[in-house]
């Protein structure tokens, strides 16, 4: 009898026991829903104020302060933290003198420019940084893009394209999202143009000091013939997610009379702001 009546305390405080802790655990899931969300849901880092890198950099002319002003929109709605760097003038000779390029003065500012950015990171023993120009536009659900890429992004990337001029996919792909529900392709890169979005690891950029030296050619393309020549192991995401904002009121300071076709996103960041094209 007393054993019986030992085994029926013993399953009763189990039973008020297990009550508690399930209570304790869904009150705290009710409080605190985002918290318990960002846990479960979002375990790569996609959704920091760093969009998962150690951290972003953006090349700005400090006399761009138009420009300055729309990274600086796209910052509080994504709520980042982008560090802007001062881009090279093309006419500051004395401090290109400094970069061995055999470039036309605009093109060698601009490789100068991206040059100096990962001396930075490399200074600051950042692991990754994301490497922003100051003409570029995001999607809204950016975040959302990178947490459904990041779990394929393979650990030895080097380089890695969040934009460009071109759908840029070889046969090499880490993540095909028609098999998901989604168009996203991650893949190693082909030629992947232009230069207003790419990430960076620590062994990237570091790599990108040793090789990318004594160019002749822009250094987008530059960065290509590294690839071409498996120098550096870079991945590319089509479509972009972030692009370039082309318009006839945002003249290229490299390229100033170009007339570029738009490249346009999903759902613009800038467009949801109120910010317009005006066409060529």
């Amino acid at each position: 009898m007393k054993n019986l009546i030992k085994k029926r305390q013993q399953i009763f405080y189990s039973f008020v026991l297990l009550t508690t802790l399930t209570s304790f655990i869904c009150f705290f899931i009710w409080i605190t829903p985002s918290d318990y969300l960002y846990i479960y849901n979002r375990p790569f880092g996609s959704y920091n104020s760093t969009l998962g890198f150690d951290h972003i950099y953006c090349i700005n002319l400090p006399f761009r302060s138009d420009r300055r002003e729309k990274i600086n929109v796209i910052a509080k709605f994504h709520n980042l933290d982008i560090d802007f760097v001062e881009a090279i003038n093309f006419k500051d000779t004395k401090t290109l003198k400094h970069y061995s390029a055999s470039l036309a003065p605009q093109h060698k500012a601009c490789y100068a420019s991206h040059y100096k950015t990962y001396e930075l990171v490399v200074s600051n023993n950042y692991q990754s940084a994301l490497i922003l120009e100051d003409d570029v536009d995001f999607e809204i659900n950016i975040k959302d893009f990178l947490n459904e890429i990041q779990p394929f992004l393979p650990n030895d990337w080097e380089m890695y394209y969040l934009g460009n001029c071109a759908w840029d996919t070889s046969n090499t792909i880490y993540y095909n999202g028609n098999e998901f529900g989604s168009d996203l392709i991650l893949s190693k890169s082909f030629r992947p143009a232009c230069s207003h979005a790419y990430a960076v690891s620590l062994k990237g950029a570091q790599k990108l000091l040793e090789k990318l030296v004594n160019i002749s050619e822009p250094v987008d393309v530059a960065l290509i013939d590294l690839m071409l020549e498996d120098k550096i192991f870079s991945l590319s995401l089509s479509p972009s997610i972030i692009n370039q904002w082309k318009s006839k009121d945002d003249p290229s300071d490299i390229s100033p009379g170009a007339q570029d076709e738009p490249h346009n996103l999903k759902n613009s960041t800038l467009e949801l702001f109120g910010y317009r094209r005006i066409p060529y």
